[in-house]
């Protein structure tokens, strides 16, 4: 680029004019450069926003799916609390019910004393 300049400026005083030709010129050409660098920087920037946009996208479903977890975390804690209560009473039912099926085994066998002598039974007397 320096080598340009400088010989812009050497022909832009040499003898003839050709310079000035070669001053417009080379004018022209940094005015086009400019342009293409500023659509450049453009391009970048609304890519910038273009990839800001879809990570403030992604974020905001990354909190939806975080609070949509947290809301199953804790309905499977509910569960899981339920499921523990609903065993632990049945398991006092099992116990009342095996309690209530011995009171009727033993009543049952107080009253196999208590009746007649079954005729299927040897009497050892």
């Amino acid at each position: 680029m320096e080598k340009i300049a400088l010989e812009a400026a050497r022909l832009l005083f040499a003898e003839g004019g050709a310079g000035w030709v070669v001053a417009v010129l080379l004018g022209l050409a940094c005015l086009h450069l400019h342009r293409q660098n500023l659509r450049a920087v453009e391009t970048r920037i609304s890519e910038t926003g273009a990839t800001a946009t879809a990570l403030e996208r992604a974020s905001q479903s990354g909190a939806a799916v975080a609070a949509a977890l947290e809301s199953r975390t804790r309905v499977l804690e509910d569960l899981a609390r339920l499921s523990a209560e609903i065993a632990r009473s049945i398991d006092r039912s099992d116990e009342r019910a095996r309690e209530r099926f011995d009171e009727v085994l033993r009543l049952v066998a107080d009253l196999r004393r208590q009746a007649l002598p079954d005729p299927d039974r040897k009497d050892t007397r």
